[in-house]
């Protein structure tokens, strides 16, 4: 008897180690002390940047690219004051002194003429940032126009029908083809100045907030200089044309 009590006095000490091994791998980590909280988060400047495109009032097809540095909800206020449907005088702006000629019926730059474009314009973006180095926080604009003269539209050709493609439209009324034509003319530049901008990103990271806005517009067969004159078909027509600003943010 005394045996068969020692057997499962054993027996019961075993199994109660067993249970306690099990309780104690199971056990939940302990809480964070009481005093322990969660550090708040902080928003740090960014860089960003948005695209938009629609119709003028003139019915000239613009496209926007706006970059912008600094607290998101903050630049979004900011962004507000700068109004890109707006339309432009010109005469508010500087003149950059370089200038893009396009022959008849054609948009692209040449694949063997884009680097000379390329060091055209990166004087224009170095210059701009000497000039708002003078501020902590800056605003600037770049214009980039189109334009082009009135030969005759060139129906179901290969550029018409191209054009047609890139527009998304099914026929060209009016000056609708020459609109597009020029601003197509006014992309190419645009979108070389938007890739020497992207190549800078870097510059903005001096100032506590900036904002950039590239606006791309064809102006069709509207003057390039108003106080010129010009012939119908006239090579001095086929261009796309730069301006600039840069002022303080306010």
């Amino acid at each position: 008897m005394k045996k068969y009590f020692l057997i499962v006095s054993v027996w019961m000490l075993w199994l109660g180690s067993c249970t306690l091994m099990q309780h104690k791998s199971y056990t939940p980590k302990d809480p964070l002390p009481e005093n322990k909280q969660a550090l708040p988060f902080v928003e740090k400047p960014a860089y960003y940047s948005k695209y938009y495109q629609f119709k003028t009032g003139q019915s000239y097809t613009r496209a926007v690219e706006r970059a912008y540095y600094g607290m998101q909800a903050e630049m979004l206020q900011e962004l507000n004051k700068y109004n890109i449907k707006k339309g432009f005088n010109i005469e508010d702006y500087n003149k950059y002194s370089k200038a893009s000629f396009f022959q008849t019926d054609v948009y692209e730059i040449p694949a063997d003429m884009k680097s000379k474009a390329v060091d055209l314009f990166r004087p224009l973006l170095d210059s701009m940032f000497l000039l708002a180095a003078q501020h902590r926080s800056f605003h600037a604009e770049i214009l980039v126009l189109g334009y082009t003269d009135e030969a005759a539209v060139p129906y179901n050709t290969p550029i018409y029908n191209q054009l047609l493609k890139l527009s998304k439209q099914k026929y060209f009324y009016n000056n609708d083809y020459y609109n597009t034509l020029s601003y197509f003319r006014a992309k190419e530049v645009g979108d070389i100045i938007s890739d020497l901008l992207a190549k800078k990103k870097s510059s903005f990271y001096q100032f506590d907030k900036a904002t950039f806005d590239i606006i791309v517009e064809g102006r069709g067969i509207e003057y390039p200089d108003a106080k010129r004159t010009y012939d119908l078909e006239d090579d001095k027509r086929k261009i796309t044309k730069v301006y600039w600003k840069v002022y303080q943010s306010e």
